[in-house]
């Protein structure tokens, strides 16, 4: 069939972690896809307030499904569709995380505010080699009066989410880590509204087109991908993405840095050949991840 649009992940998915932008040839192969009538839909847990276009190589998205499914906005910023958190919700992060000093920060339409432990939050991202991501000092905690963030970050260990569940379960709160365990133990989460997922983004945003999810092609490489590759016509997993987004995908296409991208591309609207992984080892993109605490 003709698939409509390609929702796709950001890091490891459309650019290799730690690399400035896309390859010349996933951009070739977008920008041709787009002059075909295909749509492009960057599908990533950042806010729209941190989506650098100078990082995404020249490449104009239709729409971008943000916050991890949290709100969709076209290619102007123009909300599509939203489910920010509710009062209830945020003040449950923030009392938890004042109690026991853990950096949180809210992802707002116009950027990212750190409602604890601001210094800490600037400093991490500060440390992560051309990430783009940056905060701005929301200890305040004021932002909120004048509409509601769409998603959290939390920085704390492991074992402190059983003590959050315990307070706070009923809210229903969906932690996702990102990238792996620090060197303090620590881990890094980004936290939407219960049941909320990119592939709840990717339906929102079929369902403004007049689209079926039958339409879409999803391709990313991690955790906070699965529920969009599971929900897509055809859900793709990078060769360098984790065991859990390769059993959720229908299939498992080229490397990210071996422009595996490009080649579903060309496959699915060009009639190249098919996209498969080149058998090559080139290590793991995740680990790289796994060290900076972070996934997108």
């Amino acid at each position: 069939m003709q698939y409509q649009l390609l929702a796709s992940d950001f890091d490891n998915t459309l650019v290799p972690f730690g690399e400035p932008k896309p390859h010349p040839a996933v951009v070739r192969a977008v920008k041709k896809m787009q002059a075909a009538g295909g749509r492009f839909v960057l599908s990533t847990g950042r806010g729209y307030c941190v989506v650098n276009k100078e990082q995404l190589g020249g490449i104009r998205f239709d729409y971008a499904i943000t916050c991890n499914g949290a709100c969709v906005v076209d290619k102007n910023g123009t909300v599509v569709a939203e489910h920010p958190l509710t009062n209830e919700e945020m003040y449950a992060l923030v009392d938890f995380c004042e109690d026991y000093n853990y950096p949180l920060q809210f992802n707002y339409r116009d950027a990212y505010y750190a409602y604890c432990e601001y210094d800490a939050l600037k400093s991490f991202y500060d440390s992560l080699p051309k990430s783009g991501l940056t905060c701005l000092d929301g200890e305040d905690q004021d932002r909120h009066l004048i509409d509601m963030p769409h998603a959290a970050f939390v920085v704390m260990p492991p074992q402190e989410l059983a003590r959050f569940h315990e307070k706070f379960g009923h809210l229903g709160l969906h932690f996702m880590q990102t990238g792996g365990v620090g060197r303090d133990g620590w881990c890094c989460y980004d936290v939407v509204r219960g049941g909320m997922d990119k592939g709840v983004g990717l339906s929102d945003l079929c369902e403004k087109m007049g689209l079926t999810m039958a339409d879409a092609v999803a391709a990313g490489d991690s955790a906070n991908d699965v529920g969009m590759l599971k929900a897509a016509g055809l859900g793709c997993c990078m060769a360098n993405g984790t065991a859990d987004a390769k059993a959720a995908a229908d299939r498992v296409i080229g490397d990210v840095r071996e422009d595996g991208l490009a080649a579903l591309i060309e496959e699915l609207w060009f009639d190249g050949p098919k996209a498969v992984p080149s058998g090559r080892d080139l290590g793991s993109a995740w680990d790289a991840m796994e060290k900076a605490g972070v996934a997108e």
